[in-house]
């Protein structure tokens, strides 16, 4: 009941359908279809700020891209991965340094188990940070 609500506010607000919905560290990640990316986020973010103020939570909106690299850059921002390799099969992530590779990973691999999570729900690919 609580996820249903939680999508009913994100659409009443934003007038976009999710295509999903994902809590992860206590944020709140809407994915949303290409198209209609610029229309839920608002001018100047104005429905991702509206929505944190009224769910108390940070909101994340994030567009499900037809291509799997753009789409792993934007769960990944404000990190910039030096290559993105996609075989079809596995999507290797190179980092510039150990550093970036280590908040990619995240605390006990958090970061990365929600980046995997995603991408194979939605690409069906395996991901690794290289």
């Amino acid at each position: 009941m609580r996820l249903m609500g939680l999508v009913s506010i994100f659409e009443e607000v934003t007038k976009v359908n999710a295509v999903d919905f994902l809590e992860n560290k206590g944020q709140l990640v809407f994915l949303v279809k290409e198209d209609d990316g610029k229309k839920a986020v608002g001018k100047n973010g104005m429905h991702a700020k509206k929505l944190t103020y009224r769910l108390q939570k940070k909101v994340r909106i994030i567009v499900l891209s037809a291509d799997v690299k753009t789409f792993i850059e934007q769960v990944i921002r404000p990190l910039e991965p030096v290559d993105i390799e996609d075989d079809g099969i596995t999507c290797k992530i190179k980092m510039r340094s150990v550093e970036e590779k280590a908040r990619l990973i995240g605390r006990g691999g958090s970061n990365i188990e929600f980046l995997k999570g995603m991408v194979e729900h939605h690409y069906k690919r395996k991901v690794m940070a290289v």
